[in-house]
């Protein structure tokens, strides 16, 4: 990975797309009139939760079919690079995770363009608007079996080291699943706390392994030499905790919104620790572009303002409104029940770090997998 050049501002007609401007006002009739036209749109997305949505705005806007393609994020940028190549313009919307990549293989390279609403504008802080539009901010945290542990066992980063946990933490592959790497190195570029708190617990200096930079890679050393298991998918995490039978279940970080399967099956025991020093988690954006050269570009338009849903959290957004996902409109709070971004003890990861110095932590996590 590599660093991220700044990019501000709002492109204006690029190839025939336009990104939305105070100049260009949302008018839903006219969009409509001439989305229904192109009578379909393509999008890329990380999530199956692609289908709800399409569904639901395919019922509000008949005549115009949503084609999802359920991927992971490497294979969106991958597919997309590959396409732009190839001049075969197939994907019109990418909704995916890992912006450092995106931004840097797509955006800068003007594959992708950004498409923020214009009556959206005001009700979305900058930093959610540039340099691609945020859909909502993700949390991956520390899970624990709540049927088995009356309290939450864990209350340092440093805990998941030590010898009662060996082979109990099970952690998900960032070579599989890139916004891992993005939490690996957000622990990294926080060393210093990580340092911190290593004395707070051991009430000495943290000593680094011969070789490790800084207290950062030493807990990932530590954490892979403590027997971790690697899952290749935070689902399997979140069932491998919550359905666990053993006496002394293992912990497991995973994405904070995998609350919301305990709904769907009752059997699921496990709650996040959000007590957990010198972090609870990790922050991550989950963003979504317009691809160049889009077959279906106002069917696009269209279909990212349904993702952006309503002020209560509804239309497109419904999906996404649950424990653990964390809106970036202004004007919609948290899900009932749940605590607001600013009020968790969070590290949010910063694309720029992640892009420099990504594929170094990646490489030091694979050199010392057992």
């Amino acid at each position: 990975m590599r660093k991220i050049v700044s990019v501000v501002g709002v492109l204006s007609l690029v190839m025939g797309l336009a990104c939305t401007s105070a100049a260009e006002p949302f008018d839903e009739t006219a969009l409509y009139k001439a989305a229904k036209e192109e009578r379909q749109v393509n999008i890329y997305s990380y999530s199956s939760r692609v289908f709800k949505f399409g569904k639901t705005f395919e019922a509000k806007y008949p005549g115009i079919k949503v084609n999802g393609f359920d991927m992971d994020s490497p294979e969106i940028v991958t597919k997309v690079l590959a396409e732009q190549a190839a001049k075969n313009y197939v994907a019109d919307v990418i909704f995916l995770k890992d912006p450092s990549t995106v931004v840097n293989e797509l955006y800068n390279k003007k594959l992708v363009f950004n498409y923020v609403p214009s009556d959206l504008e005001n009700l979305i802080p900058a930093h959610y608007k540039e340099p691609l539009l945020v859909h909502h901010a993700s949390v991956d945290a520390i899970i624990y079996n709540n049927e088995k542990m009356a309290a939450p066992p864990i209350k340092s980063l440093w805990d998941m080291t030590m010898k009662e946990w060996k082979g109990r933490v099970i952690f998900p592959d960032p070579q599989k699943l890139s916004e891992y790497i993005e939490v690996l190195a957000t622990i990294v570029q926080h060393s210093d706390e990580m340092a911190a708190d290593y004395k707070r617990v051991f009430g000495q200096p943290i000593k680094l392994s011969p070789g490790v930079k800084n207290a950062g890679y030493e807990w990932i050393l530590r954490l892979l030499n403590n027997d971790a298991i690697i899952l290749g998918s935070t689902n399997d995490i979140a069932k491998a905790v919550g359905l666990s039978d053993q006496a002394q279940p293992p912990v497991g970080f995973t994405a904070y919104s995998r609350l919301r399967d305990k709904e769907k099956n009752p059997k699921l025991k496990f709650e996040i620790m959000l007590d957990v020093q010198p972090a609870m988690g990790v922050s991550t954006d989950v963003i979504v572009a317009i691809v160049n050269k889009a077959s279906h570009p106002n069917a696009a338009k269209l279909l990212i303002r349904w993702m952006m849903g309503d002020e209560k959290g509804g239309q497109g957004y419904e999906p996404y409104f649950v424990f653990g996902n964390f809106p970036v409109r202004k004007d919609v709070s948290a899900p009932e029940g749940s605590k607001n971004l600013s009020d968790l003890n969070l590290w949010k990861s910063d694309p720029d770090y992640v892009w420099k110095h990504g594929q170094e932590v990646l490489d030091f996590w694979v050199a010392h997998l057992k």
